[in-house]
C-alpha cells in the first residue's frame, strides 16, 4: 500500500504541513515510507520504547544510503 501514488502524495502533503514553522536545517528534506513494523520483539525499539538507531541504522542501510546518494 505504501508504493501507491495517493498514500506517498498523502504523507507527502503532512511532511511539508508539519515543515511550515521550522527553521532551513530542520526540516525534513527526504523521506521513505517503510512497511515494517517497530516493536521489541524485533530489537528495533526497546522495552522503553525508545528508538535502537544503531539496530536501524543497520536494517535500513540500504534505504538510508540511496536517500542521501540522491543528492
Amino acid at each position: 500500500m505504501i508504493n501507491l501514488p495517493e498514500i506517498q502524495k498523502l504523507y507527502f502533503k503532512e511532511v511539508q504541513e508539519l515543515n511550515k514553522g521550522l527553521g532551513e536545517t530542520e526540516k525534513i528534506k527526504k523521506h521513505v515510507l517503510i512497511a515494517d513494523e517497530w516493536s521489541v520483539g524485533n530489537g528495533l525499539i526497546t522495552p522503553t520504547l525508545k528508538v535502537k538507531r544503531r539496530a536501524i541504522t543497520a536494517k535500513y542501510k540500504d534505504v538510508i544510503d540511496k536517500m542521501f546518494a540522491d543528492n
